[in-house]
C-alpha cells in the first residue's frame, strides 16, 4: 500500500457538550490547537437546541446555564469563526489531520455536524483542504495492549503530564497535544509517522 507525505497541519480538538450523545447533543465549548504552534481556538458556545444544560454537566465541566448565556456566543457564528481559523492556519496545506480522543464516535461526529450546519447556511465548506481524523484513543489501543484503561486522564497519568482543569476544552486539548507527541514518539519505533496520516491510519487498522 503507497503511503504519501503531505504538506499538512495537525489540528488538536475538543468540545465539551451538553450530553454524551454525538447526534442529539449540543456543543456548549471548543477548543482547537495547532500542534505545537501558538495559535488557538476557544470559545463558550450557546446551545443551538436552546436547551438548559443539566446540573450534572455544570458539575463536570464548570459550565453554567448562566455562563453561556453571559459568555457564550451564537452557534451558527462560533462555528463560522471557528470554520474561518481553520481556513486561515491551513492556507496552502495539502490535508489537515485533526486529532481528539475517543473521536470517531465523539468529537469527529459533532465536528462534521458543524461542517453540515455551515454548509445549510450558505457557508462554502469546499474551501477547506482534505481531512484526516486520527482518532488517539485506538491508536493508544494500538500501541499499548493490555492496558486496563485508555481514557486521556489515564494516559496523562501514565505520561506524567498535569491535568489542570479538566473537561474544559481548551485545557483537554493542552493536555492531548502532549499525549499525541507521546505518541508519535512510540509510532516512531514502528515507523515515520510524521507527516504522514494515512501511515498512522494504516496503523490503527491493522494494515501494516
Amino acid at each position: 500500500m503507497k503511503h504519501y507525505s503531505y504538506i499538512m497541519s495537525i489540528i488538536i480538538l475538543d468540545f465539551e457538550t451538553s450530553g454524551l450523545n454525538p447526534y442529539h447533543e449540543d456543543i456548549i465549548e471548543i477548543g482547537a490547537k495547532i500542534y505545537k504552534k501558538d495559535k488557538a481556538f476557544e470559545s463558550l458556545v450557546q446551545p443551538k437546541s436552546n436547551r438548559a444544560i443539566s446540573k450534572k454537566i455544570t458539575d463536570i465541566t464548570g459550565i453554567s446555564n448562566k455562563i453561556l448565556r453571559d459568555s457564550g456566543k451564537n452557534y451558527f457564528n462560533v462555528c463560522s469563526e471557528f470554520y474561518n481559523w481553520i481556513l486561515e492556519n491551513t492556507k496552502e496545506q495539502d490535508n489537515i489531520t485533526i486529532v481528539s480522543h475517543n473521536g470517531n464516535s465523539f468529537d469527529f461526529i459533532f465536528f462534521k455536524r458543524i461542517l453540515i450546519d455551515l454548509k445549510e447556511g450558505g457557508i462554502d465548506i469546499t474551501k477547506l483542504p482534505e481531512i484526516i481524523y486520527i482518532d488517539t484513543l485506538p491508536l493508544s489501543k494500538r500501541l499499548y495492549p493490555g492496558r486496563t484503561y485508555y481514557s486521556q486522564p489515564s494516559l496523562a497519568k501514565t505520561f506524567q503530564i498535569l491535568l489542570i482543569n479538566a473537561h474544559r476544552a481548551m485545557n483537554d486539548v493542552l493536555v492531548l497535544e502532549q499525549i499525541y507527541s507521546r505518541l508519535l514518539t512510540d509510532l516512531s519505533k514502528h515507523f515515520d509517522p510524521n507527516n504522514n496520516p494515512t501511515m498512522i491510519l494504516d496503523y490503527i487498522e491493522l494494515k501494516m
